[in-house]
């Protein structure tokens, strides 16, 4: 019987100990469950721990729960609060201003140029996360602001005047460019200030769109695509160094295999969004060529405004403007 216990007892030691070598990190998105950003990321945690037999588990913590915003993740993950995190890069701006370089008008339109454009900024995004004791695994992009009004918006002068909710600072700098008249203020109390024609009309994606269920308070929606964003996911270099190199490289095949999908399901996110809102009522129009041309003017001057204030960003437009003939 003692030697049975004995035997019991060692196997319950090794399985302690592999528990306990097991590394387990927190990854922070500050988007809800429902968000595919959140999705994407609880889909990767998934796959990690299944493709390294659990010997690195990930739990995800959505909408902040632990208290992480948006424009905290990457302090979170240099400081240690967290292992892992997803953020819009353009939110560390505060930190690194090169990282709003994403947000400027008519730069990356679309899933396409966002690709071409990491090829050229990527390196550069490597040593500022590194700079903050992190390693980039994944970028997974937004799909592309448009316009939600009350009434139709499809040329340069009737978009003069209107009161539009911005989204950020690149976005706020663009609409008075145009001639628009906008505002910041919490995402919060957006729908209460359409309600109440404190605003006219809202600058935002598809996704935000159906979230709001903007279609009870605006009538149309006009897919401008004057940039596209993205989201990277990053992970401390402590963490990282401290798995061994088979690890490592299960998570870098995991990336290599999801990371395309994730793209997917970003366009996917983007076409499904707009079909909701036609379904709810909303009317999609389209610009017309002046409003175009007063954008595409508005947006190639901010390139050089930005470049002024972030020199180092320069080099980098002009090397993507050459790979992408824009």
């Amino acid at each position: 019987m003692n030697i049975r216990y004995a035997l019991i007892a060692g196997a319950l030691s090794l399985t302690f100990a592999q528990a306990a070598s097991a590394a387990t990190w927190d990854f922070s998105t500050p988007w809800p469950d429902t968000n595919f950003q959140a999705k994407a990321a609880k889909q990767f945690a998934d796959a990690v721990r299944e493709a390294t037999d659990g010997e690195v588990d990930i739990s995800v913590l959505s909408a902040g729960s632990i208290g992480v915003t948006g424009s905290e993740s990457m302090a979170a993950v240099e400081s240690g609060i967290v292992q892992m995190a997803d953020y819009l890069l353009f939110l560390q701006a505060g930190e690194e201003p090169l990282l709003a370089i994403d947000t400027l008008p008519y730069l990356i339109q679309g899933q396409d140029e966002m690709a071409a454009f990491l090829k050229v900024a990527g390196p550069t995004f490597d040593q500022i996360a590194e700079k903050h004791n992190q390693k980039i695994l994944y970028y997974v992009p937004w799909p592309s602001p448009g316009l939600y009004s009350r009434t139709k918006i499809t040329t340069d002068e009737e978009l003069k005047g209107q009161r539009i909710r911005a989204f950020n600072p690149a976005s706020f700098t663009f609409l008075t460019k145009l001639g628009a008249a906008p505002l910041e203020m919490p995402w919060g109390d957006v729908v209460p200030a359409l309600a109440a024609g404190t605003i006219d009309g809202v600058a935002t994606s598809t996704s935000s769109g159906v979230d709001g269920k903007l279609w009870d308070t605006t009538a149309f929606f006009n897919p401008l695509q004057w940039s596209t964003s993205t989201d990277v996911v990053t992970v401390s270099l402590d963490a990282w160094n401290s798995l061994s190199a088979d690890e490592q490289q299960a998570i870098e095949d995991v990336i290599a295999k999801l990371e395309p999908e994730f793209w997917a399901m970003s366009a996917a996110e983007d076409q499904g969004k707009t079909e909701i809102l036609v379904e709810n009522g909303m009317t999609v129009t389209e610009a017309d060529p002046s409003m175009r041309q007063a954008m595409s003017d508005s947006g190639h001057a901010m390139w050089d405004e930005f470049v002024a204030k972030v020199p180092e960003a320069g080099p980098i437009i002009e090397a993507y403007k050459a790979s992408a003939s824009k």
